[in-house]
């Protein structure tokens, strides 16, 4: 492993390794544009310039290979001028949007530019700046600002190296260069929006969220993702209650720096159809009722039942529902081990997305709950159903059921009671994903009306059935 002096400081570092990255992992900050942790090395910002003892020129930190007893200094007088120097030229055509911008609160550039230049503008008026295409629609997910864009390469690579979908391009040539998509083509893939998080200005921006929000009301709170088996890191960025979007959170072992647009646009399943308070179906309809009428209501549901009342789980309930679901079904209702909710498989690729749309199948069938659904429905005279997001469907075939549920869903429509519970972004638990790898997460928001966490409803269930789980 050689060994690399920065500042003074000497390091050890892992054998080819570039200075940038021998650097940042080190907790010396080199500033950089076009450099990110997950896409190949592209070296065309030149905002990481440094030192290099021995080099006649300035070289720049992300292309340049640590060898044994490489000195670098990162903040001599001349590479804070070769800073302020691309700085300006980087800004020389960027057009003013910063107070209608989406990254605004978040931009990299306007970051470098306080902590780095800070220096007016020699642009004279009467010179102008070069114009290019405002709020163009490249997609179904996606619009570009072309003005905005600093040229940094990164949605290139990402398209070309990730994605997989070599669908834009550099066009033109000078200050007319501009992001485009080839002739004909658009950008319409499960990972398009993830250009958005990795464009360092307000360039690349999402439809879905577009002047929803001003980034800097947003709390974020890291989460897990529930859309399918791989359980991808991210963060839920939510204001009053409201989640305004996903974002990917970094997690080398699972989903490196990325999260698909399936699993990033979820979080409409948080907002819409929510079930937030209980129903009891009276007269063939489904009717508001208070907490303790509903909970005498079910107790009756499945009190007669004696044995022949079965259970039903998401396969995206958390570890922690699940072992609270095993013992109402073994204690309360004395029945066999419940049935999986699963759901019909999806689309598989190569990169992050699981045909399992699950976020814990695994975690349950390690618990014991693995019971076939469609026997399950046959074989019972009523059920017990528990659901989480994301929802799918099951049928009760007109059984006697009572329902726990995040949002409206053909079974809440079937049941003789519906009982609100919370859903994962407002409790805390553990996924297993497809891999075996535990997780936790906690709440980031309080339940949605009356709903309450799966678990405090099946302890109170059983208590009013006469019966105590731990």
């Amino acid at each position: 492993m050689p060994k690399l002096t920065i500042n003074g400081q000497e390091f050890e570092v892992a054998a080819g390794q570039t200075v940038l990255q021998a650097a940042l992992d080190n907790s010396i900050f080199i500033p950089h544009f076009c450099f990110h942790p997950h896409l190949p090395i592209s070296g065309c910002c030149r905002m990481c310039l440094v030192e290099i003892e021995g080099m006649p020129k300035q070289q720049i930190a992300c292309a340049t290979t640590v060898t044994e007893g490489m000195k670098v200094q990162t903040d001599t007088p001349a590479v804070i001028q070769s800073r302020q120097t691309v700085m300006e030229f980087t800004l020389k055509n960027h057009p003013i949007d910063c107070p209608i911008c989406d990254k605004a609160g978040e931009c990299i550039l306007q970051d470098f530019y306080m902590r780095f230049d800070g220096l007016p503008s020699r642009l004279s008026p009467e010179d102008g700046k070069v114009r290019k295409g405002k709020a163009l629609i490249l997609g179904p997910t996606l619009v570009l600002d072309q003005e905005r864009c600093i040229l940094c390469d990164r949605c290139v690579r990402f398209m070309r190296e990730v994605a997989q979908d070599e669908c834009i391009t550099f066009a033109q040539r000078h200050d007319r260069a501009v992001i485009t998509t080839f002739p004909g083509q658009e950008i319409n893939n499960p990972y398009s929006l993830c250009i958005t998080d990795i464009c360092p200005v307000g360039a690349w921006t999402s439809r879905d969220f577009r002047f929803k929000k001003r980034v800097w009301f947003l709390k974020r709170a890291p989460s897990i993702c529930p859309s399918c088996a791989r359980g991808c890191n991210i963060t839920l960025d939510h204001a009053d209650g409201v989640v305004y979007r996903i974002m990917p959170r970094r997690n080398d072992a699972i989903n490196l720096s990325w999260v698909c647009d399936p699993g990033r646009l979820a979080y409409h399943a948080l907002e819409d159809r929510r079930l937030t308070q209980p129903l009891i179906k009276k007269g063939g309809a489904l009717v508001p009722a208070t907490w303790e009428e509903a909970l005498v209501a079910a107790a009756k549901v499945l009190k007669p039942a004696g044995g022949k009342m079965r259970g039903i789980l998401s396969a995206s309930a958390t570890c922690e529902e699940g072992e609270m679901f095993l013992r109402f079904c073994q204690k309360a209702l004395s029945a066999p081990a419940p049935a999986l909710l699963t759901g019909q498989p999806g689309s598989e690729d190569a990169i992050l997305i699981r045909a399992d749309q699950n976020a814990n199948r695994k975690g349950l069938e390690d618990l014991g709950i693995r019971g076939n659904l469609e026997e399950a429905v046959a074989q019972a005279e009523g059920l017990l159903v528990q659901e989480a997001i994301p929802l799918h469907d099951a049928d009760l075939k007109g059984k006697a059921a009572v329902v726990l549920s995040p949002a409206h869903s053909r079974a809440v429509d079937q049941a003789l009671v519906a009982l609100p519970c919370a859903a994962y972004s407002e409790i805390s638990g553990t996924f297993v994903n497809f891999q075996g790898i535990k997780q936790n997460f906690q709440p980031a928001l309080p339940p949605k009306g009356q709903a309450r966490p799966a678990s405090v409803i099946l302890s109170q269930l059983a208590r009013q059935m006469g019966k105590k789980l731990d």
